[in-house]
């Protein structure tokens, strides 16, 4: 345990004391039991966090449910100045969402590394990002690193290309719908890959490469000494600490792609008679961009890119081609990048008229800094992805090429084939290497041309492109990516196939025909074989592997359908085949990130509000105790319920738009429930401010099929009796009684709430940056409450909280019809009547002690003088009614507890009791059961949680709420 910063005020009172950035202090309503668990789940420091904020009024408060949340902690109350103080929507409702420790997250320079080996050096790390409005990848830095025990469901996804990620419930998944939580991901569904890998991070040696005796050699090789010239290189270098040069520098990568490219189309000279040493590098507009940005990391500038029409003309043995182009060029002009380049073995001048090698010294580096020089040298010179023209499913042998005179050619054949050793490494087979006169220069010599073929095959193909790829080439790059998952694809296929073949000849010497064989074949081998195919297998025989089906896609067709949407990023659709919820006993890790779209590459992939209300009736147990498993079977059957669940309502956008705007208001208007329950529901089941045209269009699709619906989770709805009354005159006036069934209805905003605050995380952290507002924590991420971006998100929030209000009516109306048909009973006998109804996330203006402000209440509850606060139980165990107080008013801007508060994570649940262990359990305590899926059951089971009662007493002791009534439960639908 960390050593906790809590100091006793009381016996229900824990301060943290008021230090560096806090504005004030932070207080934490907890009994002494409590204590050890609160500090060691860590959110003590996200209440310092929050006490941080700019504009924060009182103290930073935490309830005794309190754990670890997403920026704020679960159970935070915070209060602000609408003058100076914030909005956030980590203080309304937003969950974490993490990666397991092997995951593999691609770094700017090509390697990859578990996401939990960036544990001490994330703050000095680039990785890979897409920037979805310019279709293009690009890197960004880490600005949070988080580490912890998951409380909720991991899952495992796998793909139709093999690739494969465990992630916690919450965590999205780019697809064609935006950012989506793996509990929302389906079968079937596509999403987004970034097929490039690169190779495994290894630590590079402290041996020297370049020291100051090989600058003072070269220098004097070169007859650039001139006055003090050696001087003032070794000053330049040394300056931007390229001296000594070692191969864990860390200029050293960037200095390897450099070198790569100037090999390629790339050219040093020295100009004028001070002998200025000039790196010149020609190509694409935006691959130069790229160069300029990589010089300038290791401290030189390059010029700006310069434009220029160029005209052409090439003779050949066969013919002369006259030909236009628009040349790119930048340079720089630094005497001392160049020294070094060549240092480091990089030709000087006109590379067709000299000898050189790939310098020994780049052998002895690791494997990812020889891709650096590879991936660089092949974005000047290898060939694109591309197919045959007359077939379009297979891949031209890609090709590297260089001219060389005729007095140089051992040299030129010197060079590819080091290349080639080097390709070999990443176990990429080239094939021969050959030499022609190609073209005659304008001194009438000879030039030959070399090419380096390499093996076309799919091992050799998908290896280059997915572990070297191509630097400083974006299009051959994104054909690389696209490449690979084609090649993935059309190997399966001609796997398949070949077994079909071999089926088809077993079959053959059982004396069966072609024709009965090809009968005998399922409906989807007959997708991918015809009758020819048999008869060639069985009567012909085969030399080799079977050629894939001409119904696949040839890759021109292939490249528009699996990038429809995705630009040139690189980015490809891929389908999940599998879904699979496991058992995990580890931490888990994910970043924040500094780009805007919140995005990174992890093992391939592209990565980035809830309520209660309690109904009476004039029922007691004795009314129900024959029909309490029918009732619950009705419950289930008539309100959905799980992950992703859909309801039996599918709304038109406008009919969304007005939900969002018009909350439990919508519901009634439709005929679902009375006019009279908006009397009992807070802010009577609308919360003004909504605006649906601030709510995003993804936001508004995940609404339109989960309205009526309960989720999954710790949500729940519960047929309960009323087993102690604490306060019999607020009782009564609650229409509360002693043996009397109630119904509790836990759930919320379901997906659409979640992607409301997804969607203004990232708004809110530019909003941060916009107002410089200082972020103790990036998962604070806010904008001045009445910003601009204060008040659209404040419109969406309250939009979402109407769409939570609206679903937990709908779900009232299905309670009381299921109640009346299965007790054959009208409404005036049931008296099914809401007694209240509360949101547990929330944001609102609130006037206290005559000031106008804002308050945020995450995963807690209004506790005004004499209103209804609802505290739901876990699986099993109580739950309360309690009424808010005057004392809550003075020291918690009318706020209390707002459940048990998890200490547990849910896949460490799973590990002491099953699901239909538990639910037997239960059921011998006469309480009957019934769950989407029995893992839920034992996820949400009572060990999981804090102990209920201690949580509501701190609170009743604490002045800040008031026992009025307990409730156990008889029968439980869960998700």
């Amino acid at each position: 345990m960390t050593q906790c910063p809590l100091k006793k005020v009381d016996d229900y009172r824990w301060k943290i004391e008021k230090t560096g950035a806090m504005n004030t202090e932070g207080l934490i309503f907890a009994s002494e039991k409590m204590v050890s668990n609160i500090c060691n789940d860590n959110a003590t420091q996200q209440v310092a966090n929050v006490a941080a904020l700019p504009g924060i009024l009182g103290k930073s408060l935490a309830m005794p449910d309190i754990h670890w949340g997403y920026g704020f902690p679960i159970g935070g109350v915070a209060a602000f100045s609408l003058n100076d103080g914030v909005i956030s929507p980590g203080g309304i409702g937003y969950d974490i969402n993490c990666l397991s420790g092997d995951t593999k997250v691609l770094h700017e320079l090509g390697f990859t590394l578990r996401i939990k080996d960036y544990e001490q050096i994330w703050q000095k790390e680039k990785i890979v990002c897409i920037d979805f409005n310019k279709d293009t990848s690009l890197t960004t830095n880490i600005e949070k690193f988080l580490k912890f025990k998951p409380k909720n469901r991991v899952y495992k996804i796998k793909t139709k290309s093999g690739l494969e990620i465990i992630a916690t419930e919450d965590h999205p998944f780019y697809t064609e719908d935006g950012m989506i939580p793996v509990s929302n991901l389906k079968e079937d569904k596509e999403v987004a890959v970034y097929n490039f890998k690169g190779v495994t991070y290894e630590k590079p040696s402290d041996d020297i490469i370049v020291d100051e005796k090989d600058v003072e050699r070269k220098l004097l090789e070169l007859c650039k000494v001139r006055g003090n010239t050696i001087k003032q290189v070794m000053n330049q270098l040394k300056k931007r600490n390229l001296l000594p040069l070692k191969y864990n520098s860390p200029q050293l990568p960037y200095l390897l792609k450099i070198m790569g490219y100037v090999f390629g189309d790339g050219n040093i000279h020295f100009v004028g008679k001070t002998g200025k040493g000039v790196t010149s590098f020609y190509g694409e507009k935006e691959n130069l961009e790229k160069i300029r940005d990589d010089i300038f990391v290791f401290g030189y500038e390059c010029s700006k890119v310069y434009q220029r029409q160029r005209n052409h003309k090439i003779k050949t043995l066969y013919k002369e081609y006259s030909f236009q182009t628009i040349e790119s060029c930048c340079m720089s002009r630094s005497s001392s990048l160049a020294i070094l380049l060549i240092l480091l073995g990089t030709p000087v001048g006109n590379k067709t008229l000299q000898n050189y090698s790939v310098p020994e010294w780049i052998f002895k580096a690791t494997l990812w800094q020889k891709r650096l020089f590879l991936a660089a040298f092949f974005g000047a010179e290898m060939s694109s992805p591309k197919t045959l023209t007359k077939h379009g499913y297979n891949f031209y042998l890609p090709t590297v090429s260089m001219n060389k005179n005729e007095n140089y050619l051992d040299s030129g054949r010197t060079f590819l084939e080091q290349i080639a050793e080097l390709l070999n490494e990443f176990d990429v087979e080239t094939n021969t290497i050959s030499c022609r006169m190609e073209y005659i220069g304008k001194e009438k010599k000879k030039s030959h041309r070399f090419r380096l073929q390499l093996s076309n095959q799919y091992k050799t193909l998908i290896n280059l492109y997915s572990k070297i790829g191509f630097e400083y080439n974006q299009k051959r790059q994104f054909l690389a990516n696209v490449a690979v998952n084609y090649l993935q694809e059309k190997e399966k296929l001609v796997i398949k196939r070949e077994k079909i073949a071999q089926y088809a000849l077993s079959l053959k010497k059982q004396g069966l025909s072609a024709g009965n064989i090809y009968d005998m074949l399922e409906q989807n081998d007959r997708e991918f074989v015809n009758f020819r195919f048999i008869e060639r297998s069985v009567y012909e025989g085969r030399k080799g592997s079977p050629r894939v089906a001409f119904k696949f896609y040839e890759f021109d067709e292939f490249v528009k359908q699996k990038t429809s949407g995705l630009g040139t990023s690189g980015m490809v659709w891929d389908k999940i085949m599998s879904k699979e919820e496991i058992k995990f006993n580890d931490y888990v890790y994910d970043f924040t990130v500094s780009h805007h779209h919140h995005n990174f590459i992890a093992n391939n992939f592209v990565v980035s509000n809830c309520g209660v209300r309690l109904l009476r009736t004039n029922l007691s147990k004795k009314d129900i105790s024959k029909h309490i498993k029918n009732l619950v079977a009705g419950f289930f059957t008539n309100i959905p319920s799980g992950v992703g669940s859909t309801g039996k309502l599918n709304l038109s956008t406008q009919e969304v738009k007005s939900v969002l705007e018009k909350g439990a208001k919508w519901a009634t208007d439709k005929g679902f429930g009375e006019k009279s329950d908006l009397e009992s529901i807070e802010e009577k089941g609308m919360l003004n401010g909504a605006d649906s045209s601030n709510v995003s269009k993804r936001a508004i699709e995940r609404g339109q099929e989960q309205l009526g619906t309960l989720g999954a989770g710790n949500h729940f709805l519960e047929i309960q009796e009323v087993v102690e009354v604490y306060d019999e005159s607020i009782s009564q006036k609650l229409g509360i009684f002693l043996g009397q069934i109630t119904i509790m209805i836990h759930t919320g905003s379901r997906g659409l709430g979640y992607q409301v605050c997804d969607d203004y995380i990232k708004v809110m952290l530019s909003a941060a940056r916009k107002y410089g507002i200082n972020l103790p924590d990036k998962q604070l991420a806010c904008a001045p409450v009445l910003s601009d971006e204060g008040k659209k998100y404040f419109s969406a929030m309250a939009s979402a909280a109407n769409y939570a209000f609206a679903n937990r009516q709908i779900i009232t109306h299905w309670i009381r019809e299921t109640f009346m048909k299965i007790l054959s009973k009208s409404p005036n006998d049931l008296g099914l009547e809401t007694v209240y109804d509360v949101a547990h996330n929330i944001g609102k203006f609130e006037e206290h002690f005559g000031k106008k402000i804002f308050i945020h209440r995450k995963g807690a509850t209004c506790s005004f003088p004499g209103i209804p606060v609802l505290i739901p139980g876990t699986m099993g165990t109580a739950s309360y009614v309690l009424v808010g107080t005057e004392q809550a008013l003075k020291e918690t801007w009318g706020s209390t507890c707002h459940g048990a508060g998890r200490v547990m994570s849910r896949t460490q649940a799973l590990r002491g009791l099953r699901g239909n262990e538990l639910a037997k359990q239960l059921e011998g305590e006469g309480i009957v059961v019934q769950a989407k899926e029995w893992k839920t059951l034992a996820e949400e089971a009572p060990t999981a949680y804090k102990d209920v009662n201690l949580v509501v007493d701190v609170c009743h002791k604490a002045g800040i709420s008031k026992k009025v009534a307990k409730m156990k439960p008889l029968g439980v639908v869960k998700g």
